[in-house]
């Protein structure tokens, strides 16, 4: 299953009615969309959603996701939460990613600034510790809660996938978000070979030198999808 075929295509027109609410049915969406591509899935969930919104960390193989959305609805508000932790080589990514893309990019940090977290409390703190809990709250989720917030969208557009995780298995396309949204993964039942030859085709530039701070290692969640 490719990303590039169908895209750009109006693949569904809205139906009137609201699609995306809390409490909403997502069975038969998850049904209906299971063999479709990522470009379908995003061109009918930008016609149905009133204020979607995208949230990406600008990780390795993001840029397919976000070249994919911006096709879609090229003024998409951004979501972006500048944690203060990346490695050089990322903010210089996501600057040319902004401007090859024209990214309609909201930037939401801490309260908090990295420097001032380090001379507090020494760093970053060891994994699965309440020291660390608070950290991700501090730098990841409080920015993004904010930023949700203030928004208010009723979707969430992430570009999330199936086998990247084992809590990430367990979940689907259209699932229900926190703040009250329903996010969107069009990407969920693509593999990593998928994006990184989205990615060559394209021609687009990607990140090789990333980190986490919130996560640590590749398999655990940051927060964010374990949010009520």
């Amino acid at each position: 299953m490719g990303l590039s075929a169908g895209l750009g295509k109006q693949a569904f027109s809205a139906t009137g009615e609201r699609t995306f609410y809390q409490g909403a049915d997502l069975a038969p969406l998850n049904q209906r969309f299971k063999d479709a591509r990522p470009s379908e899935i995003m061109q009918f969930t930008v016609s149905e959603a009133v204020n979607p919104v995208v949230f990406t960390n600008f990780r390795p193989l993001a840029v397919a996701f976000l070249h994919l959305i911006t096709n879609a609805k090229p003024d998409i508000p951004v979501i972006w939460v500048d944690h203060g932790y990346n490695t050089p080589e990322t903010y210089r990514h996501i600057e040319r990613v902004i401007k090859l893309l024209d990214l309609n990019l909201y930037t939401f940090s801490p309260k908090m600034s990295a420097a001032h977290y380090n001379a507090v409390y020494g760093g970053i703190p060891e994994l699965d510790t309440p020291e660390h809990d608070f950290f991700s709250r501090t730098v990841k989720l409080e920015p993004f809660n904010r930023a949700m917030q203030e928004l208010k969208p009723d979707v969430w557009l992430n570009g999330i996938r199936h086998d990247q995780n084992a809590h990430r298995k367990g979940l689907d396309i259209f699932t229900p978000g926190n703040h009250g949204t329903i996010r969107v993964a069009p990407m969920f039942h693509l593999k990593e070979i998928d994006v990184e030859e989205y990615v060559y085709e394209h021609d687009l530039p990607d990140n090789d030198v990333y980190f986490d701070p919130t996560k640590g290692e590749e398999h655990r969640e940051c927060g964010l999808l374990l949010q009520k």
